[in-house]
This record gives C-alpha cells, sequence and structure tokens, in this order.
C-alpha cells in the first residue's frame, strides 16, 4: 500500500517539542444560542508548536503551532466529531493534527455537552446538524474560503459521531428501530439514560425525520459507529470506509462501502493517549480501561488508523 510522502513524513513519529506541529486556528458560531459550536481548525504545517491541545490530567494533549502560516493552495477539508456524549472538547484532537500533517485541512467540532439524559436524546440528529453547520462556517469564512476546495469535503466520525457522518453520507435511519436499541440491551448508554429515567423510546420523531444526507460530502469514514443495527447503508453515495475497534467486524452492505477490522483496537482507542496519572484516576470512577494497556500500544493504534484514513480519504476526495 502505497502512501502520500506528506504522509509518511508525518507518521515517521508522534510529535515531540522538536518536531514540526500542525497549524491550529479557531472558528466558532453563537448564531444558534441554544448550540454555539467551537471548531478546531488544524492545518499543514512546518512551524515548531507553541502549546498543545485537548490535554488534562487524564489524557495527553497534542502538539499545536497556534497561528502558523497559513496554507497557499486549496486543501481538502475534512470535519471531524468525535462519539461519546459525554466527551470532552478536542477529545479527537490526536487525529485531526495527525491527518492536518498529511496535508488536509481538519475541522474538529466542539458542540456543548449535553447536561442531561433528556438533553442527550437529541444527540442522534443534533450531531449531523453539527456538522452541516461545521461545512458551513468553514466555507463562509473569508480566511478559510478560498483555502478549501468544496468539492473534496469528507466527514469523519467516532461512535455517535460516525453515525453521524454515515448520515450525512447518505445512510437512511430506520427511526423505530432506533428508539427500539435498547430493548436488546446492546445499544451504548442504555443505563445511564435509564438511571436518569429517559428513553430512547422518548426520542423527537420530529428531530429523527431531519436526517438527511449532504451533498457537498464526498467521503465519509465511521470509526465504531453505533446503531448500526437501525441503518440502512445501501442509500449512500458518497464512498464510506468503516473501522471495527476490535475484533467484531462491521457489515459494509452498500456498494459504496468498505470495512476495515482492527482486532488489536478498542472502541476505547478513539480517545488519546493517558497521561501517567489517567488510569489511577479513572480507576477511582471504576473507568479505568479507558487507558487500555499502555500509552505506546495506543499510539500504535492511532497511527495504525491514521495511515488507513489518510490513505482512503488520499484515495477518495484527492
Amino acid at each position: 500500500m502505497k502512501f502520500p510522502l506528506a504522509l509518511v513524513l508525518a507518521l515517521t513519529a508522534l510529535p515531540c517539542l522538536a518536531d514540526p506541529a500542525p497549524g491550529l486556528a479557531p472558528l466558532s458560531d453563537a448564531t444558534n444560542a441554544d448550540r454555539p459550536l467551537a471548531l478546531s481548525l488544524w492545518y499543514p504545517s512546518a512551524e515548531e508548536p507553541s502549546g498543545s491541545i485537548g490535554g488534562n490530567a487524564v489524557f495527553q494533549g497534542v502538539p499545536a503551532a497556534t497561528g502558523a502560516v497559513l496554507p497557499e493552495s486549496q486543501l481538502s477539508l475534512v470535519v471531524v466529531s468525535h462519539g461519546g456524549l459525554r466527551s470532552a472538547a478536542n477529545s479527537g484532537a490526536w487525529l485531526s493534527a495527525a491527518l492536518a500533517q498529511a496535508g488536509f485541512v481538519v475541522a474538529e467540532v466542539n458542540a456543548p455537552r449535553p447536561e442531561s439524559a433528556a438533553a442527550a436524546l437529541d444527540e442522534i440528529w443534533q450531531r449531523p446538524q453539527d456538522i452541516r453547520r461545521a461545512i458551513d462556517i468553514v466555507l463562509g469564512n473569508d480566511t478559510w474560503r478560498g483555502r478549501i476546495d468544496a468539492d473534496r469535503i469528507a466527514v469523519i466520525g467516532f461512535a455517535l459521531g460516525g453515525t453521524a457522518a454515515l448520515s450525512l453520507a447518505g445512510a437512511g435511519m430506520d427511526a423505530q428501530g432506533y428508539m427500539d436499541s435498547c430493548s436488546g440491551g446492546q445499544a451504548p448508554d442504555c443505563g445511564w439514560l435509564a438511571a436518569q429515567g429517559v428513553s430512547l423510546t422518548d426520542t423527537s420523531p420530529e428531530g429523527l425525520a431531519r436526517l438527511s444526507p449532504d451533498p457537498r460530502v464526498t467521503a465519509a469514514v465511521a470509526l465504531g459507529p453505533e446503531y448500526m443495527a437501525s441503518l440502512d447503508l445501501a442509500p449512500m453515495t458518497a464512498p464510506a470506509l468503516l473501522i471495527a475497534l476490535g475484533p467484531e467486524a462491521l457489515a459494509a452492505s452498500a456498494a459504496a462501502a468498505r470495512s476495515v477490522t482492527l482486532p488489536e483496537a478498542s472502541i476505547y482507542d478513539g480517545f488519546a493517549a493517558c497521561t501517567e496519572a489517567g488510569p489511577a484516576i479513572l480507576e477511582e470512577d471504576g473507568a479505568g480501561a479507558i487507558c487500555g494497556t499502555s500509552a505506546a500500544s495506543r499510539e500504535a493504534v492511532h497511527q495504525r488508523l491514521t495511515e488507513v484514513i489518510a490513505s482512503f480519504l488520499t484515495e477518495r476526495v484527492e
């Protein structure tokens, strides 16, 4: 499998303080007061890092060159939506930064975290709307409009974000099947919802009816997408890559879709590598598995994921 030279150089090693870091610029949109969006816009750069983003007591941050020289040519746009209902902002920074150094402009979407299980019911249809708005924001920005090739726009999502990415690529949703997902005990977050007296059956039918493809999307990548049993991939027209994080393969039952299985990975590898203190902090909350076996093993999975995704995007949107 061949990769562009820029990608090979970007993946030679994980960045340290002496390595070039991708550029980073913030964009925001507060026109919807109930759901303001903040975008972290990553782009190729040869400058040294000026700081890091996405780090906290549990997860390692990602080096970034804030305010680096902007690209002069038009580049493909990739919009990233992380998964968990309660994920922190910039949880996908590790992938966004790596793809930027591979030659893409990458916009990670940070929307308000739902404050309750009842509010979280809207996420199934809000996430695709967030991605759609993110594309509008970037293409409508005076600084970035001329630096983006509007004919080459891809979306990437983790977990629920992956479901959103497939929806925007044209996948259909069985609304009733989705609302009944918890009855089989296999759907994510069912216990959290039930503990607050909320059920997927309470999801707004009007909201689900808003799910629709975005014709600007030319490729989609879904990592561990949720609610696959309720998705119909057959209507998709944009090519899609489904990535299984673990040994259980994802069925790509559509001509426009292909699937890849990473048996050595887990759904938690969608998060950044943990700090030394991270496992102990999470263990106190009974969530120690999120950190995985080691930072080195997670970084190895991240490198493999970046290779697979960048190769697919290069083939599909370049």
